[in-house]
């Protein structure tokens, strides 16, 4: 490890094109043991990176690249001043819904009973038959 402070490592992300200097804060865990959190300069951001890919990408730095510390070190502590690790993130609560107003009681209907009240076709039945019998 080039330069180490704490739990610091600032080391190189060799992946292709995408080469940057990175740095890991080892007391940042992403809550999965097969990733890790760099801090990559170059994207200005701390990013999840799966460990079996990314750790044979990683090497120290060389004694030119140590002058890249400092701006590391600022860098890496401004987007960790704004990061919150995915590990703590919670998805928000739903939305309470209101209760649902209770549906008013209705009265109870006997459908045996004789007093009910008469129907269309009874009252039209009655309605001919006094018109026939007049």
């Amino acid at each position: 490890m080039a330069a180490k402070r704490n739990s610091l490592w600032f080391g190189y992300l060799e992946a292709k094109e995408k080469r940057s200097p990175v740095v890991r804060d080892t007391s940042m865990g992403t809550g999965n043991p097969t990733t890790i959190y760099l801090f990559n300069l170059k994207k200005g951001q701390i990013l999840e990176y799966r460990r079996d890919i990314v750790e044979s990408k990683l090497r120290e730095l060389t004694d030119e690249e140590t002058e890249t510390v400092t701006e590391l070190r600022k860098a890496f502590q401004k987007a960790r001043n704004g990061f919150t690790p995915r590990a703590l993130l919670r998805p928000p609560a739903p939305p309470q819904r209101p209760k649902p107003e209770p549906e008013p009681e209705l009265p109870e209907v006997d459908f045996e009973s004789d007093d009910s009240l008469p129907l269309l076709d009874d009252a039209q039945d009655d309605s001919m038959s006094a018109n026939q019998m007049g």
